[in-house]
């Protein structure tokens, strides 16, 4: 096999699986870091743990990194691509080791090339691997830093870095809305995204994900309403099937008072269906 031709690596801690594929230390996880998870797997030590995912894993055209979890002595495979940002590692810490392109690409193993993935973190203005800009609406998703303005509502951080994007509903009418659209045309394909979001307090409205083709009618893909709790959730992946002519459209309509912040964190959008 010729995996790695033509793959720009960064390297840095690294072991070879049959002389063939790379695998390169990334980052530190959490043990319920689940996105994208295909397959976890037992063993005795770290040793025996990274030879038993690392041989599933180049068997499996799917994977593209193995999680090494030594204190719950698991391994995981994972599927597409992994950032670097830290996030909140609350048990069994993980090591993730992965084959890695340039930012904003992952190592695609069915073409044995680095491939574009979409991701908005929101932690820098303009961002150039974000997929969505603002659409004019009667109110906006504001990007924030720490907790927002109102008590009772609204998260106090970002899930991951220091940002994330709300709509603030100490104003403006029951049943505004705050749009989302992206703005390129994608390959004619069914994509998964995922993202973080939170929804707490007393007068949440709905949050929705839609994809729009031309001028025809939008369709939902995913809504939900009401209040959630005070934490950050995370939507495991939602199908997309877009082409050069769909859009996709995240839509947070405001409740009847100020208790109704609806918050998103880490938008990404996979080349490729949910597994």
């Amino acid at each position: 096999m010729h995996l790695l031709r033509g793959l720009q690596l960064m390297v840095g801690f690294s072991e070879l699986i049959h002389g063939c594929i790379q695998f390169d230390f990334s980052r530190e996880v959490s043990f319920s870091d689940n996105a994208q998870v295909i397959g976890t797997y037992p063993g005795s030590s770290k040793d025996e743990l990274f030879g038993i995912c690392a041989s599933r894993c180049t068997n499996d055209i799917r994977c593209n990194a193995i999680d090494i979890c030594s204190e719950n002595l698991k391994c995981k495979l994972i599927r597409g691509w992994t950032p670097l940002t830290p996030g909140s590692i609350s048990e069994g810490v993980c090591q993730r080791f992965q084959m890695k392109c340039r930012d904003g690409y992952f190592f695609d193993r069915r073409n044995e090339s680095c491939i574009q993935h979409y991701i908005c973190d929101f932690e820098s203005h303009p961002e150039s691997t974000c997929f969505l800009s603002a659409s004019p609406s009667n109110i906006i998703w504001a990007r924030k830093s720490g907790p927002t303005g109102s008590s009772g509502t609204g998260p106090t951080s970002a899930y991951r870095g220091l940002y994330y994007k709300y709509i603030e509903t100490s104003s403006g009418a029951n049943g505004d809305k705050a749009i989302l659209e992206s703005s390129g045309a994608f390959q004619a394909k069914t994509y998964c995204l995922t993202m973080y979001y939170h929804m707490y307090g007393g007068t949440i409205n709905t949050l929705t994900i839609r994809t729009q083709k031309g001028n025809n009618a939008a369709i939902d893909r995913w809504t939900l309403s009401g209040n959630q709790g005070d934490f950050w959730h995370h939507l495991s992946g939602v199908n997309l099937p877009l082409d050069s002519q769909t859009k996709i459209i995240i839509e947070a309509t405001k409740g009847s008072s100020y208790t109704g912040d609806i918050a998103i964190d880490y938008v990404e959008l996979w080349p490729f269906a949910c597994p």
